[in-house]
């Protein structure tokens, strides 16, 4: 049922911001190739770092939200196990006593 789920802001917000930040850095890239000092580029490679770590942290967070998400629908999905279970038990109990009293008739 994963294909179900539907977007939330985050997610939302995420793609226009990165397209925003892909246009961004080929402006830059462009912007420092007219320049073509040595220092604008190592200027450019720090400010890439940065953002890709600024990536990294947003990722990191964003997994850990799923994973308690995922955890939280494991426990429900225990109880409901467990649920099922008894009813199962119980049904098998009426079976069994109806084939008993349906014996004895």
């Amino acid at each position: 049922m994963l294909g179900n789920r539907k977007l939330n802001i985050f997610e939302k917000l995420l793609l226009p911001v990165g397209i925003g930040l892909i246009l961004i850095g080929l402006y830059l890239i462009n912007l420092t190739s007219q320049i073509g000092t040595v220092e604008a580029w190592i200027r450019l490679c720090a400010l890439f770092l940065w953002m890709i770590l600024l990536f990294i942290v947003i990722l990191t967070a964003t997994s850990e939200d799923m994973k308690e998400e995922l955890a939280l629908l494991e426990k429900e999905h225990m109880l409901e196990i467990k649920l099922l279970r008894d009813i199962s038990k119980q049904q098998l109990e009426e079976i069994k006593l109806l084939r008993l009293s349906s014996k004895k008739k």
